[in-house]
């Protein structure tokens, strides 16, 4: 037990809880906090519980009051990544330690660093580098054209089947090939090139991560691609980082650093930001500033945001911005006030997103804004047709290896408990605790 506690597997901790002694499988599921069908899967080897939350959890309510000591779960360097490096060799070691620890899932590798962790990274970002806007050099074979392609593979597969679906595969391709390239000496044409292909490439695998929930990784593979963006002299993507960045804190709840992400993007982009970017950028702003219930600054940056977006050329974009069309762009501006309480607008704008967004390559997103749609629904009084929406989206969230989307199916069930004792919550909710407590 003491063993097990120490290393933090879960798994033998419940299995030696049930060989013994004398509890039943309920009472262990009480104690882990966890179901009796998940307590039965583990100990029949159905199942092994791996999420860093669940695995606290688990060692937190079978340890507490016992001389048993707490997992070590920070043994990854506090500091591992979350700095821009001195040259490509550097950071291609550091993205290699990364993708080592992330692999061998070392404790500590998914929980979130402090603000503090990563502060200096973004400074460093703002102050230094070349005033171009984009990378100049365009190189279209190659090493260069693989990991380009890879990189849109890998992003399709994220935003259609969730982070989790190929994220093992694509830290495999950033060991086995990038990093090996970006030790490499190249031509300026060519170097510039490769980071700035490299950068999107360890951006859309800090997506993935960030999906998977392991947001220590994710964060460290952020600033990685902030590191290669500025290598290229690629200020846009550089800002696009920070947004991204922005986008994660938001959700993991440190509102304050999402919103000075967010103004860093905007900053940093400077005059050389499409209107796309900005308004991007700016909603990504409003959004912390929602979450944070700042009525009146996230109303001034969704102003802005809409005189932006109202102004774009899709055609000035770079490809990595392509994603922000109508349909996202109502859909955050739907996420902004469902925070803020307002369900009737929010409502309008989540089926605008929907009505407007075609063919499934962004399904995961659809998920996010049906459960959005749910939300305001119930916020406007309408329980029944509110659970039938997120009923609708359940066998969507159990196809989508999206960690996100079981955490919004759990946030909306949560809304839908004080409506216990009608049948269609009553329903509803047997039916989101199985696919929550299936994704644990």
């Amino acid at each position: 037990m003491r063993r097990a506690a120490a290393e933090g597997d879960a798994n033998a901790l419940i299995r030696l809880l049930l060989r013994h002694t004398d509890l039943a499988q309920d009472a262990i599921a009480r104690m882990c906090d966890l179901s009796q069908t998940m307590v039965s899967r583990v100990l029949s080897g159905q199942r092994e519980l791996r999420r860093q939350e669940t695995v606290r959890r688990v060692v937190e309510g079978i340890t507490h009051g016992y001389d048993i000591p707490s997992p070590a779960l920070e043994r990854v360097p506090p500091e591992l990544g979350l700095a821009l490096n001195g040259s490509p060799q550097k950071t291609a070691e550091v993205l290699g330690q990364v993708a080592g620890v992330d692999v061998e899932d070392v404790p500590g590798v998914k929980e979130q660093p402090p603000a503090s962790a990563v502060s200096s990274a973004v400074l460093s970002w703002l102050v230094s580098g070349p005033t171009s806007g984009g990378a100049e050099a365009h190189v279209a074979e190659g090493p260069v054209a693989a990991i380009r392609s890879a990189s849109a593979t890998f992003s399709a597969l994220d935003n259609r089947f969730g982070g989790d679906n190929a994220r093992a595969a694509a830290v495999h391709y950033l060991n086995g090939t990038v990093v090996p390239l970006l030790r490499e000496s190249h031509a300026e044409k060519v170097g510039r090139a490769l980071f700035a292909v490299s950068a999107e490439f360890v951006l859309s695998l800090a997506w993935m991560s960030y999906d998977a929930q392991r947001n220590g990784a994710a964060r460290r593979y952020f600033v990685q691609a902030l590191d290669l963006a500025a290598h290229a002299g690629d200020r846009l993507l550089g800002a696009s980082v920070l947004s991204a960045m922005s986008h994660q804190a938001n959700y993991v709840g440190t509102h304050a650093e999402a919103r000075d992400l967010a103004r860093a993007a905007l900053s940093g982009a400077g005059e050389r930001a499409t209107q796309t970017m900005r308004a991007q950028f700016l909603m990504m702003e409003a959004r912390a500033h929602a979450a944070g219930q700042d009525k009146s600054a996230c109303f001034r940056a969704m102003s802005e945001a809409e005189r932006a977006f109202g102004r774009r050329d899709p055609g000035a974009d770079p490809g990595w911005i392509g994603y922000f069309d109508h349909a996202e762009y109502s859909d955050e501006v739907a996420h902004c006030h469902r925070d803020l309480g307002h369900a009737h607008v929010a409502r309008r704008l989540a089926e605008q997103s929907l009505a407007s967004s075609v063919g499934e390559e962004y399904a995961r997103s659809r998920v996010f804004t049906r459960l959005v749609l749910a939300a305001a629904v119930l916020g406007q009084g309408e329980v029944e047709e509110a659970c039938h929406l997120g009923s609708v989206v359940l066998p969507q969230v159990r196809a989508t290896s999206s960690a996100r989307c079981v955490g919004y199916l759990d946030a909306f069930a949560r809304s839908v408990r004080p409506y216990r004792g009608q049948p269609t919550a009553d329903r509803f909710l047997n039916q989101a605790r199985a696919v929550v407590s299936a994704a644990q």
